[in-house]
This record gives C-alpha cells, sequence and structure tokens, in this order.
C-alpha cells in the first residue's frame, strides 16, 4: 500500500506543510494517534477502533511533515530562529528563560517528555532525529500495513527499533509543533 502525497520542495513548503499538519491536529491528538497506529502495529489484531480513512489520512499527514523535517534538515545548516529572541535576535528574551528556568512551573516541566531541553529550546535539533530512522517512508508505511491488518510488525523488527522509531516520531511531531507556535509568536510581535 502507497500513500501519495504531494512532494515538497522548498524550504517556503516545508513550513506550510507544518502549518498545515497542526491546522489539521492539535498537538495532543497528533501524539495519540502516532501512540494508537504504533500501539496497533505491534498487535495482531485488527485496528477497529475509528475507520481505516482516519489511519491513512494520519499517515498521509505524518509523510508530508516528515518530508518537511527531511527539507528543512537539508536547508542551511542549523537553524536558531525557533528560539525565543530579543528584537534584535541576539539572544534568548528574559521572559522565554524565565519561562524556561523559574521553578516547578515551567514550560519545559509541564511539555510532553519527548524532547531534551536542548531539543525544546531549538526544535530544529528534535527534527533531526528523522535521520535516526532509517527509510522512514518505508517504516511508516510497514507500520500503516501492519495497523490496518491482523498481522504484526513484531516479526520484521524488534521491539526496541519500534520502540526507538515511536519515541523519535513523536519528538519530531513536538518539534514540529514548537516550530509553529513559536512562528506565530515572531510573527504577532
Amino acid at each position: 500500500m502507497k500513500t501519495n502525497t504531494q512532494r515538497i520542495r522548498t524550504v517556503k513548503e516545508a513550513y506550510q506543510a507544518i502549518h498545515e499538519f497542526f491546522s489539521c491536529y492539535h498537538l495532543h491528538e497528533a501524539l495519540q494517534d502516532l501512540e494508537r497506529l504504533f500501539t496497533w502495529a505491534c498487535k495482531e489484531k485488527y485496528y477497529h477502533k475509528t475507520a481505516p480513512i482516519s489511519i491513512l489520512f494520519h499517515t498521509q499527514q505524518l509523510q508530508r511533515l516528515f518530508s518537511a523535517t527531511e527539507i528543512l534538515n537539508h536547508s542551511t545548516g542549523k537553524k536558531i530562529s525557533a528560539i525565543a529572541c530579543t528584537p534584535d535576535n541576539s539572544s534568548p528574551s528574559s521572559e522565554f528563560k524565565l519561562c524556561l528556568f523559574n521553578g516547578k512551573n515551567s514550560a519545559w516541566e509541564n511539555f510532553p517528555r519527548h524532547l531534551s531541553l536542548p531539543e525544546f529550546i531549538n526544535p530544529y535539533q528534535a527534527l533531526e532525529n528523522l535521520h535516526a530512522i532509517p527509510q522512514w517512508e518505508q517504516v511508516l508505511q510497514e507500520i500503516t500495513e501492519a495497523a490496518l491488518s491482523k498481522g504484526s510488525v513484531e516479526g520484521s523488527y524488534t521491539v526496541g527499533e519500534v520502540m526507538k522509531w515511536k519515541e523519535r516520531m513523536m519528538g519530531i511531531v513536538e518539534g514540529g509543533w514548537l516550530l509553529e507556535m513559536r512562528s506565530k509568536e515572531n510573527l504577532a510581535a
């Protein structure tokens, strides 16, 4: 089964694809759907909790998000614009530093745990995790096929590999969400 999506070729299209992904999903919904996809791909049962078209749609949206990630990774080196900066872009703003490191109610502590602190500060580092998934398009396709069938991916891959891919994909979704939210903040400022 091959899910066809429109090819992303430019950085502008990549940012647009990230925006479109989060126009379809809230962060928690995207993470829940991705969690369910992996859960059902590892079971030898049919994913009957929702219509198969929603699984295919989610897979297509993930494929566009990961393609956008790939384009951003191959663009002009390390990016730091996702960090909330002062108007002169010299360093992270004091509000951002206070929000990050001010006691128990910091943004870092309230954020889901698929990102490290450096990835939270600069989400472009989280997007680099796509390189750690060899042939990510094939992996995503096989996971989707296993979720839609009575088969399981456990015979094809080790449980450790599948869990690493799940964590990395969830981190990429969270990193994309941070890029989207911070780009909105920069436009509003």
